[in-house]
């Protein structure tokens, strides 16, 4: 990572079905805020993988980072990365699941950052909503 003011992230999902199926024609992806799907590369063990780059920095609690960028959604203190199954036509959303990010702390920002590594959390099997479950996030190195 060359932009020390960036931390490299990475979201894994198993299956790509909505939790709450409703027969319609999806896609599933990574959210932007202006409403976009990014799609994921599924690897050879089946899984589906989204990186992307948030930007990071103090906030007014400097214990606390504040992510920004085109994937980071929410308020300035309670921010999330939206996994979404979007139906085909565009116009609504099946369901969503919300990564919440305020489980990253500066330890795991250091960590990743000094081993040339990557934050990732797999979000296999979580529920749509979930903004306040936290999410187990780890340094891998890949």
């Amino acid at each position: 990572m060359t932009d020390p003011g960036t931390v490299r992230l990475r979201l894994l999902r198993d299956d790509p079905q909505p939790p709450s199926p409703d027969g319609s024609a999806f896609r599933f992806g990574l959210q932007d805020r202006n409403g976009q799907l990014h799609d994921g590369i599924r690897r050879a063990d089946g899984m589906i993988v989204f990186d992307l780059d948030l930007r990071v920095a103090e906030g007014t609690d400097p214990a606390r980072p504040v992510f920004s960028g085109p994937f980071a959604s929410g308020g300035r203190d309670d921010r999330f990365i939206y996994l979404s199954w979007q139906r085909v036509d565009g116009r609504s959303y099946i369901n969503r699941i919300k990564v919440r990010l305020a489980d990253l702390d500066w330890s795991l920002i250091h960590a990743a950052r000094a081993g040339g590594g990557v934050i990732e959390a797999d979000m296999s099997g979580r529920a749509a909503g979930g903004g306040r479950r936290p999410v187990e996030w780890r340094v891998v190195h890949a």
